[in-house]
């Protein structure tokens, strides 16, 4: 199960994966992929760069994440 305690946190290329969770009442929880530009990830009312929406029950691995920063900023389709 997704969790704050065990949400990754990953580097490529100037950008950071940073996820969120959202949890419902009925305790179900849901996994925002957000990517941030580096040094942004903490600041308080940071928005992400962009979200990938991909898999909201489970983290991205560091693959996805790099193929998405790829497609989305380089125009680069492996």
């Amino acid at each position: 199960m997704i969790s704050w305690h065990n949400a990754p946190r990953y580097e490529y290329e100037g950008f950071v994966y940073r996820p969120d969770v959202d949890e419902y009442d009925d305790g179900i929880r849901k996994a925002w992929h957000n990517v941030y530009k580096a040094g942004r990830e903490y600041m308080m009312h940071a928005l992400p760069e962009f979200v990938i929406d991909e898999a909201p029950y489970r983290w991205l691995d560091y693959d996805e994440f790099t193929y998405h920063v790829d497609v989305m900023c380089r125009n680069v389709w492996r």
